[in-house]
């Protein structure tokens, strides 16, 4: 499916930003090879790409490839990914050109596979954070306190939509999750109204020179359905501010992006 961001995103595509307190569910890992996408998992595979068109810095081209069949055989699901990903990959370039959107496109995608944190990625102390985390490393001790002392993250990339680190507790349980969203990703997961919720969270904003749309970085308390619970019992505002204005900072200086603003809950 293809769509300019001037035109409203499905219900169906901003569904998983109203997940992103739910455990993983609002993971995403960086397609890779310069592209402007991310593969995303939470029952379910979807590739999004999403062009900004450099002729026109109020306008992006957004593709999603969907997963609609899951492979029988397991051997197969990251082939039949790398499938997914080029088709979607390649559909935005062409489409792009078509229509005169100037875009900074990727190389030809190899190697696709879901998000590493699916269940499958044994949480690391925080001092050891080398990519999406790697902001957080010096809050370790000031992470440990909160009750997060371990990560799980994806390898840096300073070209995907969306980016995300999570903070694991002592007994495995992601515990606060933070997000970084750019472009129409970012115009797209502000459509989904955050007043009206009473997750826990704090928010900041960044200005970047790809896109006219603020850049958006959040932190999330996070619930784990399986428990019913928050793994976190009581969430530190505090923590929660450090933790988020250092992921801002570091993501903001990776893309040239400036004025970040931490913003007040209303």
């Amino acid at each position: 499916m293809l769509r300019w961001s001037d035109q409203s995103a499905t219900s169906e595509a901003l569904a998983p930003f109203s997940r992103n307190a739910n455990g993983l569910q609002g993971q995403a890992a960086p397609l890779g090879n310069g592209w402007p996408g991310y593969v995303r998992y939470d029952g379910s595979a979807q590739v999004v790409v999403a062009l900004d068109c450099q002729n026109n810095k109020n306008r992006a081209l957004v593709a999603y490839g969907d997963l609609i069949q899951w492979p029988d055989d397991a051997k197969t699901t990251e082939p039949v990914l790398t499938g997914l990903g080029r088709v979607t990959t390649e559909s935005a370039q062409k489409a792009a050109a078509k229509y005169g959107c100037q875009a900074q496109d990727g190389r030809q995608l190899t190697h696709v596979s879901l998000p590493s944190p699916n269940g499958k990625t044994a949480p690391q102390q925080l001092a050891q954070a080398q990519g999406s985390c790697a902001a957080l490393r010096g809050l370790a001790g000031q992470a440990s306190d909160a009750g997060t002392p371990d990560f799980v993250e994806y390898p840096a990339d300073a070209h995907t939509p969306q980016v995300n680190c999570y903070l694991f507790t002592p007994a495995g349980k992601p515990g606060y999750g933070l997000y970084a969203y750019y472009g129409v990703v970012a115009k797209d997961f502000e459509s989904v109204n955050l007043a009206n919720r009473s997750d826990d969270y704090a928010l900041a904003t960044a200005r970047c020179p790809q896109s006219e749309e603020e850049a958006v970085f959040v932190l999330y308390h996070l619930y784990d359905r399986d428990t019913d619970s928050y793994p976190v019992r009581h969430y530190s505002a505090s923590f929660a501010k450090s933790a988020l204005k250092a992921f801002a900072e570091h993501e903001a200086k990776q893309r040239g992006c400036t004025n970040v603003r931490m913003m007040s809950r209303s």
